[in-house]
């Protein structure tokens, strides 16, 4: 039960986003699993409505919106991404991660920490460094926290 109470107040103090479904299916097999249905448990104070699975989405085994809860490292800053970087190659990276990660307003969003990179996005711009000649290259920032994505 203490788990329950620590991961209830884990999700309550998250950034939950504001388009997030919540789960409310208490009779859902897999809801103890589940970060919609966990989150359905505490959303927060300020929101008086939002988006959520409708229980007939859900046959106890199986469910289109499942969502294992699941804690990430996140990461965010680029500083350090390109201390080494040699100045021809900079706008190239930068106008490639630009396209990776959505555009230019996503793009500074993650760099100032709005936004913050999962793993897989991490994985992939450590990879487009790689193939410039930059295997050291790393992140300003990291935060563990629940995958909402």
């Amino acid at each position: 039960m203490r788990n329950n109470e620590l991961l209830r107040a884990a999700i309550s103090g998250s950034e939950i986003p504001k388009n997030w479904l919540y789960c409310f299916n208490s009779q859902c097999q897999q809801r103890e699993r589940c970060v919609r249905y966990i989150s359905g448990t505490v959303p927060p104070n300020d929101r008086t409505w939002g988006q959520a699975v409708f229980p007939a989405s859900s046959d106890n085994h199986t469910c289109p919106h499942f969502k294992l809860l699941r804690l990430i490292c996140t990461a965010w800053g680029f500083d350090k991404l390109f201390d080494e970087v040699k100045v021809k190659d900079a706008p190239k990276i930068r106008k490639l991660m630009k396209d990776m990660l959505g555009g230019n307003g996503s793009y500074y969003r993650f760099m100032h920490g709005e936004r913050r990179l999962t793993p897989e996005q991490q994985a992939s711009v450590k990879r487009l460094f790689s193939q410039f000649g930059y295997n050291d290259a790393d992140f300003d920032f990291f935060r563990e926290e629940i995958d909402f994505t």
